[in-house]
């Protein structure tokens, strides 16, 4: 896209309907946005994009089905980014990412089931 203008479009794969994309970002800091999946199951890849271009793609963990991928952010300010996670009785972690490797990962809270990210 530019702006509301499509300047070029293409299917660039299909993983299956158990297959979710619940994000992107930058996960690997070369200035494109990458793809971020997760199935059914809880397992989580990332997609690196170049445009178009899958130029890498990798499982990046299973953390199970409770837990679920809200959205992404650059949470430790290294240019790279992470993923936002909440499980299904409410607590909240954090994946710090680079690229498709994991550097740490933590729980900050648990507010509760009926708290939602």
């Amino acid at each position: 896209m530019n702006g509301t203008n499509i300047i070029g479009a293409a299917v660039v794969g299909n993983p299956g309907p158990s297959w979710h994309a619940l994000g992107t970002g930058d996960f690997n800091g070369d200035g494109f946005a990458d793809i971020l999946w997760q199935n059914d199951s809880g397992e989580a890849v990332i997609w690196e994009m170049n445009g178009t271009n899958v130029i890498a793609a990798a499982s990046i963990g299973n953390p199970g089905p409770d837990w679920h991928i809200m959205g992404t952010g650059n949470y430790n300010n290294d240019g790279k980014s992470d993923i936002l996670w909440q499980n299904s009785s409410g607590a909240v972690a954090i994946w710090e990412m680079n690229g498709t490797s994991l550097l740490a990962g933590a729980i900050l809270a648990n507010p509760g089931p009926t708290w939602h990210t």
